[in-house]
């Protein structure tokens, strides 16, 4: 255990390599801890043994996160053809054949509308896709017919963070016709799939999940199809703060679950992304203007929400800034730095008293974050630096 004094040098150490960074490089800078990426892979496959990790590259795409996260034994979920071709070029050193069959064992195509175009260049590494609707299949048909499917259920997304079950996944009730209908094309259905939502919360949802889809790997197999892959989506919880309920807990409920539903043949694969590598990441900005408005003091930064911090927006994630100063805190409101007033990062901030080129930052803030960074307003997004790669 870290004595608190201990514990105290060791934030005052990090605090030290921020700023140096920080000097270093200038600001808005995202610092990535690829030490810590590995610890959550490492824990992931610790916790769930049974599970491959597949990690959803529209998280954080960075390729050196990539190339951490492979030399690790990740597999990969894409949902774009740039995606597939980010880590196809990363494995590229590989054989042909061996190119192939990583290919095959190691990422999944889990978007499940597919331009045609997409489909054709996709066909000829024969991947795996995802599907919950008749129409796609026929479009797999036409233009990616030696692609194994992977049918996508609906499932409930109670609790998450961000839901996806009403855009994405196919009614229970017509899933095994889903299934039937594939194979009666041509097509080989190598697997079901769901997703619970995105930092999830609530538990129940994954085991609501894993009975449905129990459910319908033995109404298939009745049918004369056995399906072989069962995939778990993302979800996993990432501790923003100290309601969360840990990772730990979860997969101690999955494991029971998993053994008790699923034959010890199935191979079970998962989409985790927010979960290896939110806690990746720490933001430092700079204050560039300070102003009292109606009694509240106003920080403006060069950092905001068509930035890094565009996880406030797409993602419905906070992330409490904190000085690199003490003093006495109060509210206060933070904003962006471009020209626009839905740039708010924050309308009750607690802060000490700052000034004018007094630096800022944020943690975990991996995820969801410089994925849907914009050059809005001319503002380029914040560097990004890569620490403890090797």
């Amino acid at each position: 255990m870290i004595k608190v004094e201990d514990q105290s040098r060791t934030q005052e150490t990090m605090a030290e390599k921020l700023k140096n960074l920080a000097a270093e490089f200038g600001t808005p800078i995202l610092i990535i801890d690829h030490e810590r990426i590995r610890e959550n892979y490492r824990e992931f496959k610790e916790s769930l043994p049974r599970v491959q990790a597949y990690y959803a590259v529209k998280a954080n795409s960075c390729p050196e996160i990539i190339k951490t996260l492979y030399k690790a034994g990740a597999s990969f979920d894409v949902a774009s053809f740039p995606e597939f071709m980010l880590v196809h070029e990363n494995i590229k050193h590989l054989s042909e054949k061996d190119r192939q069959d990583f290919i095959w064992d190691k990422i999944i195509y889990a978007n499940t509308i597919k331009q045609e175009e997409t489909l054709r260049q996709l066909d000829p590494y024969k991947p795996l896709v995802t599907y919950d609707n008749i129409n796609e299949l026929k479009k797999i048909k036409v233009n990616c017919p030696h692609a194994g499917v992977v049918l996508r259920i609906r499932v409930p997304n109670t609790g998450s963070m961000v839901e996806l079950s009403s855009k994405f996944g196919a009614d229970t009730g017509e899933a095994v016709d889903l299934i039937l209908e594939a194979f009666k094309l041509g097509l080989v259905v190598e697997g079901v799939s769901f997703h619970v939502g995105s930092q999830c919360t609530n538990f129940d949802n994954y085991i609501q999940a894993l009975q449905i889809s129990s459910f319908i790997l033995k109404e298939s197999e009745t049918r004369g199809h056995k399906i072989k892959i069962l995939d778990i989506g993302g979800g996993f919880p990432v501790k923003y703060h100290n309601k969360v309920k840990s990772f730990r807990t979860l997969s101690k409920k999955l494991n029971l679950e998993i053994d008790r539903l699923f034959p010890k043949d199935i191979e079970i694969l998962a989409e985790p992304g927010r979960f290896m590598v939110a806690n990746a990441g720490t933001l430092v900005t700079k204050i560039i203007g300070k102003a009292l408005r109606d009694g509240k003091t106003c920080y403006y930064l060069d950092d905001g929400v068509y930035h890094t911090f565009s996880g406030i927006v797409f993602d419905h994630c906070r992330y409490p800034l904190k000085s690199f100063k003490d003093g006495e805190k109060k509210v206060c409101a933070v904003f962006g730095p471009t020209c626009d007033a839905f740039d708010t990062i924050s309308v009750a901030e607690e802060l000490p008293e700052l000034e004018i080129g007094d630096l800022l930052y944020a943690e975990n803030i991996g995820a969801y974050s410089i994925a849907s960074s914009t050059h809005f307003n001319g503002f380029p997004p914040a560097k990004v630096v890569h620490i403890n790669k090797d």
